[in-house]
């Protein structure tokens, strides 16, 4: 009984000892699928018929020395991954907004990285196997990162880099919403933008460091247009941005006419601190007052009249004038000059803001002309008052008390702390011609002068000196340093040989001092690049006036011309420059050649010398010698009417520059025309007298036409009739005394 007893123990303990196995085995492996399943999976529920097979599946790779897990991603990550299909990797995106597709598992939610980071561009959470986020922005540049990942696993995941260059944005014209024919707008640091019409017109402009850009029309029409603008950049080419969205902008390319100036009145006097200034102009337009060379005060224009306060002026006699620019940027030609005498109140006792403003005595400084408070007055000092007179400020309420009167003291001693003397305007850079196209003065008018100014100056100019020269056997007239003696005479010959580049620059300085002291100079940076564009100016004039005849010379008329300088001519221009300073000529009559072109004879092959140049030849040499600057004054003209007004030191440097150009040009044509001695009008009035006519009367009118607000102010103050009685008296006694030698002399003998 007792063994049957100990066989059903073993019988009964046996399956026993088998599934405590069994249980073992499938707690080992239940717990190793526990620790290599994801949370996911472990928070999903399991079908309890897959778990045989998940333990079937498993049991061969364990074993009981394995201590690494392996990686759950190994085997799945590319099924699970999302993608970026649209768009491609490498590709270049035309514009800064699209839409980037891909696909994804069924279950996932994905994202959408921005490269900038901070908040994805977008997220996906649904059902679908694809994706898609429309209208996502990206930032312009070579390589930007696209990256999706899915939420939670930074490893799902999947980039691409793409090329960005969006459409530029067109703001306005330079000064505002209108345009004179500039556009400017901003883009991509250092792209191309091309600005275009629906007319198929364009400019193109290179983006700064900022990315701003501004771009020139030309050949425009007043009125209305849409601009658009697209860009290209290194990374983009040959491919470019799309077309930016129209920009309605309105263009007037037509300049104001002069303002008018109603007081002070011509001839007046007025206090140095103070000064109130009214008058005239277009409603909208920006009127800037100048005394001498000083911008005194800026102020809008409002229901066509303008009016504005200022001080700062040292004592002295002034030529007081305005210009105002209108809302495009058009900066029209100045008033009529008006003489006024400003003088110092030193009797009169000082009202509460004089006390105030007199206490920290400030330097004034010119000020630049610029948009203006909004109070419609600016305080623009002068020149430096004398150590005894208090630095006068301006007040717009004379009757504030005390400590708001000193405000506009602090107010310049903060504009003074940061001068943008560099740009200040220079009476250069003002435009030149008649004042608009409502003035008095005219091209007809010109013309008309041009022949007054032939038939009572030129021409009588001519009889007079062949009068001269006839009463003196055809002598020249006496020499004003003696009797000229030749090196023989010295024992040591004085000899100074200097480098001839040395000499040119000696005197083109020199030439370019006197043209800028043609006008009022004070000690202002801006003077300087003043005297840099004289000087540009003066090297092209001389370049025209000698690189067109010396061509002209060897490959029309086959003869050997030579440089010649000229030192008399440094005497001439001069001599302008001073009349045009104390008869306050503006703008100046300028005179700006050193040399000349003399022909030589030829030489054969044998270097034995050939016939010398005829008269019909030099006459003809001159000929192409004046026409060269008339053409050039003309084309700088235009080219300077084409370009906005001086309002920073590219715009100031570019106008005076052209300025110089064209009163230089046509001063220097105009003088070398005078038919006397043995200048170029003598040499073509010999060759041809009908060219000679043809060319005085046309650089006459020229002249005429750019000293047209000379011309205005005389006729203004009453001296116009003056001068054409001095004119017509001078030309009667000229061909008097012409006729006398010529007819009533010889029968005296």
């Amino acid at each position: 009984m007792f063994q049957s007893a100990r066989s059903a123990v073993r019988s009964t303990s046996a399956p026993r000892r088998h599934s405590r196995s069994v249980e073992t085995l499938a707690a080992l492996v239940l717990g190793c699928a526990l620790v290599l399943t994801t949370p996911v999976l472990a928070t999903a529920q399991a079908d309890e018929t897959a778990t045989p097979a998940t333990v079937q599946q498993a049991t061969p790779d364990v074993t009981p020395s394995t201590t690494e897990q392996p990686n759950p991603n190994a085997t799945t990550d590319s099924a699970q991954s999302p993608r970026i299909e649209s768009p491609g990797n490498g590709q270049f995106i035309s514009s800064n907004r699209t839409t980037v597709s891909g696909s994804k598992a069924a279950d996932q939610e994905i994202q959408l990285l921005s490269p900038r980071g901070g908040d994805p561009l977008c997220i996906v959470d649904d059902l679908s196997t694809s994706w898609s986020c429309r209208n996502v922005y990206l930032q312009n540049g070579p390589n930007i990162i696209l990256r999706v990942v899915v939420t939670g696993f930074p490893s799902l995941s999947d980039d691409i880099a793409v090329a960005v260059l969006g459409a530029p944005t067109v703001l306005g014209g330079l000064t505002g919403a209108d345009s004179n024919g500039w556009v400017r707008g901003t883009g991509h640091p250092q792209a191309t933008v091309t600005a275009s019409l629906p007319n198929g017109d364009t400019c193109n402009s290179t983006a700064d460091g900022s990315g701003a850009w501004a771009c020139l029309f030309s050949g425009l029409g007043n009125g209305s247009q849409d601009v658009t603008a697209s860009q290209s950049s290194t990374f983009s080419s040959p491919s470019s941005s799309n077309a930016s969205a129209p920009k309605k902008i309105l263009f007037d390319v037509t300049a104001p006419d002069a303002p008018v100036v109603t007081a002070p009145s011509a001839g007046t006097q007025v206090p140095v601190a103070g000064t109130q200034y009214t008058g005239t102009g277009e409603t909208g337009a920006t009127v800037t007052v100048f005394a001498g060379a000083y911008s005194v005060c800026s102020t809008p224009v409002t229901g066509g009249t303008w009016t504005c306060s200022a001080g700062g002026v040292a004592a002295g006699s002034y030529s007081v004038s305005a210009v105002q620019k209108d809302d495009a940027g058009n900066v029209g030609p100045g008033s009529a000059p008006l003489s006024v005498s400003y003088v110092a109140e030193t009797t009169a006792s000082p009202t509460p803001s004089e006390s105030a403003s007199a206490t920290p005595p400030v330097t004034p400084t010119p000020s630049p002309v610029a948009s203006p408070p909004a109070d419609g007055s600016v305080a623009v000092p002068g020149v430096p008052p004398e150590p005894s007179q208090p630095s006068p400020s301006p007040a717009p309420d004379t009757n504030a008390p005390g400590p708001e009167a000193a405000e506009p003291e602090h107010q310049g001693e903060a504009a003074s702390a940061f001068p943008g003397r560099w740009n200040d305007p220079t009476r250069f850079a003002a435009a030149i011609g008649p004042t608009g196209s409502d003035s008095p003065f005219s091209w007809l008018q010109a013309g008309l002068l041009a022949l007054g100014a032939l038939l009572l100056i030129a021409v009588p100019l001519r009889l007079l000196a062949g009068a001269i020269s006839r009463s003196r056997g055809g002598r020249a007239l006496p020499s004003l340093a003696g009797r000229n003696r030749v090196r023989e005479e010295f024992e040591v010959a004085p000899t100074i040989n200097l480098n001839r580049w040395l000499r040119g620059g000696a005197a083109l300085l020199a030439a370019a001092t006197f043209v800028m002291l043609s006008g009022p100079v004070v000690d202002q940076p801006a003077y300087l690049r003043l005297l840099v564009a004289v000087i540009i100016g003066l090297v092209l004039v001389n370049a025209v006036a000698i690189l067109v005849p010396l061509w002209w010379s060897s490959r029309v008329m086959r003869q050997h011309g030579t440089v010649t300088f000229l030192p008399r001519y440094l005497l001439i221009i001069a001599a302008a420059a001073i009349a045009s300073r104390v008869f306050d000529v503006h703008p100046a009559l300028l005179f700006g050649l050193l040399g000349g072109i003399t022909l030589s004879a030829t030489t054969d092959a044998s270097g034995q010398a050939g016939a010398q140049p005829t008269g019909p030849q030099r006459g003809q040499l001159a000929a192409v010698r004046v026409g060269a600057l008339a053409a050039f004054a003309v084309l700088a003209w235009f080219f300077g009417s084409l370009l906005p007004g001086a309002s920073d030191f590219v715009t100031s440097l570019t106008a005076e520059t052209i300025n110089t150009i064209v009163l230089a040009a046509i001063g220097s044509a105009v003088l070398i025309l005078v038919p006397i001695g043995h200048t170029s009008g003598r040499r073509i009035l010999a060759w041809s007298p009908p060219l000679w006519t043809g060319l005085t009367v046309v650089t006459y009118g020229l002249l005429f036409a750019a000293l047209a607000p000379v011309f205005e102010q005389l006729e203004n103050d009453g001296t116009g009739t003056a001068l054409w009685i001095a004119a017509s008296t001078f030309a009667a006694l000229c061909v008097s005394a012409w006729a006398w030698q010529r007819f009533v002399a010889p029968t005296q003998r």
